[in-house]
C-alpha cells in the first residue's frame, strides 16, 4: 500500500476514494492517510481532505487529519516571517539558506545573536553604557568614538540586506556626525532595541518551526502495518466531489 500511494500518478484521486468506501474500516483509513501525506503533503495543504463526505463517521482518521491540518497552519502562519529572514541573510559561509538543517539555522542566528550583544556587552552593559554616556558631556571624543565604532561592526555583522528588509533606518557618517551627542544616543538605543528584538523573535519563530516540524513528523511516521483491497477502491471519481475539497 506504501509504493502504490507513493508512486501513484493521481494521488488525490486514490485518497479521495480510500476515505469514501465504506467497505475500508477506519484503521486501515487513517494508516492511509498517514502514507498520503508522508509522500504527497504539498497536495494536502492545496485541497482539504476534512471537506470529504462523510469523513466524520471514522473519528479516528478525520481527528487525524485535523490534527496534521492543524500543525500544517501553525507552520504556515510562521513561515512569512522565516521567508522575511531568508532575504535578509546573506552570510557568504553558506550556499543556500534554505539548504541548512533547522538545527543548524537556529544556532546559527543564536551565535550571531550573541555576536551582537557582545558589541555592546550584553544588553545589561548596553543599559550601562546608555546611561553612562547620557551623563558625559557634549565633545567628549572617546565615547563619541566608541558610538561610531559600535555602531560600524554591527552593520559589518548584519550587512545592508538586513537593514533594508527590515526597515531599519540608516545614517551616513556624515549625518551621524552632525547629530547632537544626546541624539547619537538615542540613534545608538534605537539601533540595539531594534536588531536585538528581531533577532530574538526570529530565534522564536525557527524553534517554534522546528517544534512543528517534529510534531508533525511524529504525527505522520507511526506507522502500522495495512492490508487494504485495492479491488474495493474505486478508480472513478466525479470531478465536482475534487472541486469540493479545493480550497481555492
Amino acid at each position: 500500500m506504501d509504493t502504490l500511494i507513493k508512486d501513484t500518478n493521481q494521488p488525490l484521486l486514490l485518497i479521495y476514494n480510500i476515505l469514501k468506501n465504506t467497505s475500508i474500516i477506519d484503521d486501515d483509513k487513517l494508516i492511509a492517510t498517514k502514507i498520503f501525506f508522508q509522500y504527497h503533503i504539498l497536495i494536502a495543504v492545496k485541497y482539504n481532505l476534512l471537506l470529504v463526505d462523510n469523513l466524520k463517521n471514522y473519528k479516528k482518521t478525520y481527528l487525524f487529519i485535523e490534527d496534521v491540518y492543524h500543525i500544517l497552519s501553525k507552520q504556515l502562519n510562521i513561515l512569512p516571517h522565516l521567508i522575511k529572514l531568508n532575504k535578509s541573510y546573506k552570510d557568504n559561509n553558506y550556499k543556500s539558506f534554505w539548504n541548512l538543517e533547522i538545527e543548524l539555522l537556529i544556532l546559527y542566528f543564536k551565535n550571531l545573536h550573541t555576536k551582537f550583544l557582545c558589541l555592546f556587552d550584553g544588553s545589561k552593559g548596553f543599559l550601562f553604557l546608555h546611561l553612562k554616556l547620557k551623563g558625559m558631556k557634549e565633545g567628549n571624543h572617546y565615547h563619541y568614538e566608541q558610538l561610531l565604532e559600535r555602531l560600524k561592526k554591527t552593520f559589518d555583522l548584519f550587512k545592508k540586506p538586513f537593514f533594508d528588509e527590515y526597515k531599519i533606518v540608516l545614517l551616513t557618517f556624515y549625518q551621524f556626525i552632525e547629530l547632537k551627542f544626546e541624539n547619537m544616543i538615542k540613534y545608538t538605543e534605537y539601533i540595539f532595541n531594534k536588531i536585538n528584538s528581531i533577532l530574538v523573535n526570529n530565534i522564536n519563530y525557527l524553534v517554534l518551526y522546528d517544534n512543528y516540524r517534529m510534531q508533525l513528523y511524529n504525527l505522520l511516521y507511526n506507522n502500522s502495518d495495512i492490508n487494504i483491497n485495492i479491488n474495493n477502491v474505486d478508480s472513478d471519481i466525479d470531478t465536482d466531489d475534487i472541486i469540493l475539497i479545493n480550497n481555492n
